[in-house]
């Protein structure tokens, strides 16, 4: 989004970990709260930090953004920042990454437990009121698919145009020339170890084909489980390079995604290494895969689903120029391009 203006946008939010951010983003952050900058509540050097825990305060620190001076305010939401308000005559363009999923959907959002699943249940009924009526402020709603479009028109009300993310396809997915050609017994799956990604189902899927090779790679809380109860063919790894990473999808035979996701940028980056990608058909992979041509879509994430799709996407032969075509279709320039075109009708030039 900071391309959509010479020489960048002023950006507010509630958090900023300025030693994980690039440069050209931590130099534009002009506001913080300063709440989430106490002692053992911020985030830094890639720490979780506990600033989740101040959730009930973000709806209200939004609404005070100011935001006077400003042509045009961009809010880009998950949760709380569509509360910014504008003044008279200035738009608010607000790209929707979500309705809250912990507050509207909580059975597809489950990253709470104990303590703080009990606090989120009892703050709902408020938060959903919140929500409804910070919902009501932008004059216009850009959905990141059309399962959020979906979601904006039961929930909010309102109708919404889709704007797929940007996916940087700039990189060297397929720039090197090593002769490296797919594997069709090796897939990959590269996601947080966290439930809802379903590593636990793909790792007992595999478990039932010892003659194909699964890489998981992640970080996450079912990270240690996964790797205890790994079959032979499976290798767990946390963190790598991103260079390593291109690595692997250009090399894999396919790429393993039975998460439900709003989007799902790293399906994209899969196909534009070349790879097919097995998917849950629901959430945003309907959006990016075509069944049959881009990869496979199954019903639900049960072992037993995923080890015969893996099997149909092992005596398939996939297309590599139709993969990586597919691709472009969510490249920074068509974002950029589509963004603009919301502003030019807002008045925005």
């Amino acid at each position: 989004m900071q391309d959509l203006f010479e020489g960048g946008a002023d950006i507010a939010t509630f958090m900023a970990d300025s030693d994980n951010l690039p440069e050209s983003l931590s130099s534009r952050v002009t506001r913080v709260s300063w709440l989430s900058r106490l002692p053992g509540l911020r985030q830094r050097h890639g720490s979780g930090g506990r600033w989740r825990y101040l959730l009930p305060l973000m709806p209200l620190w939004f609404k005070r953004v100011p935001t006077h001076g400003y042509d045009v305010v961009i809010s880009s939401s998950h949760a709380c920042a569509i509360a910014v308000r504008t003044d008279a005559g200035v738009p608010h363009v607000a790209y929707v990454h979500t309705p809250i999923r912990y507050v509207w959907l909580d059975e597809l959002d489950q990253r709470f437990n104990g303590f703080q699943a009990r606090a989120v249940r009892s703050l709902r009924g408020w938060m959903r009121r919140m929500d409804l009526k910070a919902s009501k402020s932008p004059d216009v709603l850009l959905a990141n698919s059309t399962t959020v479009q979906r979601r904006i028109t039961d929930i909010w009300g309102r109708e919404s145009d889709v704007v797929h993310p940007p996916v940087l396809l700039d990189s060297s997915f397929e720039d090197r020339d090593d002769g490296r050609a797919h594997d069709p017994d090796t897939f990959v799956w590269i996601h947080r170890f966290v439930s809802y990604k379903r590593p636990l189902e793909v790792m007992r899927a595999f478990a039932k084909l010892p003659d194909t090779n699964l890489i998981m790679v992640g970080v996450g809380p079912l990270a240690d489980q996964v790797a205890e109860e790994a079959s032979a063919n499976v290798s767990v790894r946390g963190w790598i390079e991103r260079e390593e990473l291109e690595d692997l999808l250009r090399s894999a035979g396919g790429f393993v995604h039975v998460g439900l996701e709003d989007f799902g940028i790293s399906m994209v980056e899969a196909l534009a290494a070349g790879t097919p990608v097995l998917a849950l058909n629901s959430g945003g992979a309907t959006d990016i895969v075509r069944h049959g041509v881009d990869g496979v879509l199954i019903p639900d994430a049960d072992p037993k689903t995923i080890t015969d799709a893996v099997n149909v996407m092992r005596s398939t032969v996939w297309d590599d120029v139709t993969l990586r075509a597919r691709a472009e279709q969510f490249s920074k320039s068509v974002f950029l391009s589509k963004m603009r075109a919301a502003l030019v009708e807002q008045g925005v030039s």
